[in-house]
């Protein structure tokens, strides 16, 4: 194996197939980077077993090959050199590397011994907009729980059908739901579980950029597949097992009917959400008191160790007659705030126990539900 290629391009390869790699002292060869070169490409793969990422860069190859080798030093070693350009050339269980008079070598391992990433192929395969995805998809992880006793709850669920793409996760005490339309109707349907780490990875490696995706989907696997703006040939996939489980039927706890619906601008909810929870107490709690005969709503957090505040403001709201109060933990409604888009959103409330939902003032296709504290 031999060639020569940017530097820049491979620190950003190396940096996102890094992310994969895991310390294992069992299996050394998941430690490693494994570096193919064939054609004008150089494929750069990790996995811990559980994902993996292929990530080709254009390259001038002078001799196809591969060798495996430590990726921390290898990472370490390209983000000390000012070169512009790096030669790689692979010989007799070493990983030479050249650039602008500096010269290293590498000790590698067994290429042979590097585990297989699977390849794109699945019964159900459909392509939808990055950008689009990767922004849904960032609206909804955080709501993800690590349990062990719900394993299933600890990923993102997907539902496919007809050209509807929904993304839900829940801790069981809040819940976002995205629902992206597309362009092509889907002939089978289906749905599976993304696990957290992996959904994490995947905005990590496909960002915001403007291309398409392509899924591959498969009973207990699911490969992301993207291509290059050069040529159509693959620039990342990235695999990954799924969750096995039953997923929550969370349709049946969103409220149908709401007793109150405030129009509000975020910002100033956010700012004034914010300065009433200096006074929560240990749980968090702030009160919402909504009144549609006086059109305010009031924030009220108290603390007996620190003291008292309120904030009072004039809203559109709209609903019965009698007012209302109910408590919930205040940083739950930031991150719910945090991931709507709009100026304006609603805060609608059901029955005095019953979760409040909040969504964009405009159709986005996304909803934030949250439970009430029961104090």
């Amino acid at each position: 194996m031999r060639t020569i290629i940017l530097k820049e391009n491979f620190k950003e390869g190396l940096g996102a197939v890094g992310r994969i790699a895991q310390k294992n002292l069992s299996l050394p060869i998941l430690n490693s980077v494994l570096l193919s070169c064939e054609k004008n490409f150089i494929c750069l793969k990790a996995t811990d077993l559980e994902m993996g990422m292929k990530w080709w860069i254009l390259s001038k190859v002078e001799k196809e090959g591969r060798v495996a080798c430590s990726l921390k030093v290898l990472q370490s070693l390209i983000d000390s050199l000012p070169a512009e350009k790096l030669s790689l050339k692979a010989e007799e269980k070493k990983l030479l590397l050249e650039a602008d008079g500096f010269r290293a070598q590498i000790n590698s391992l067994d290429a042979e011994e590097f585990p297989i990433i699977p390849e794109p192929e699945g019964e159900i395969s459909f392509v939808i907009k990055n950008s689009q995805f990767i922004e849904g998809l960032s609206q909804v992880v955080e709501m993800t729980a690590v349990s062990l006793i719900k394993p299933e709850i600890s990923g993102v669920h997907f539902n496919l059908s007809g050209n509807q793409f929904k993304m839900v996760a829940t801790d069981s005490f809040r819940l976002a739901e995205k629902t992206i339309s597309l362009d092509k109707k889907l002939e089978k349907e289906a749905s599976f579980i993304l696990p957290q780490r992996a959904c994490r990875e995947i905005i990590n490696a496909f960002g915001e950029r403007e291309e398409n995706l392509r899924f591959y989907l498969s009973p207990n696997q699911i490969v992301l597949e993207s291509l290059m703006e050069e040529t159509p040939h693959p620039r990342v996939q990235f695999f990954t097992r799924l969750i096995e489980g039953e997923y929550p039927n969370y349709q049946e706890i969103i409220p149908k009917e709401f007793r109150f619906k405030a129009f509000l601008q975020k910002n100033e909810f956010l700012q004034r959400l914010k300065a009433v929870s200096l006074f929560s107490n240990k749980i968090n709690e702030v009160k919402i008191k909504i009144s549609s005969e006086r059109q305010e709503i009031e924030l009220e957090g108290q603390n007996p160790e620190v003291g008292q505040s309120s904030s009072v403001f004039s809203a559109r709201i709209e609903g019965e007659k009698e007012a209302m109060e109910v408590s919930f933990n205040w940083r739950f409604l930031v991150d719910g705030l945090n991931q709507i888009r709009d100026k304006e959103f609603v805060l609608a409330l059901s029955k005095d126990e019953g979760p409040a939902v909040m969504k964009p003032k405009e159709e986005s296709g996304y909803l934030y539900l949250l439970m009430p504290l029961r104090i």
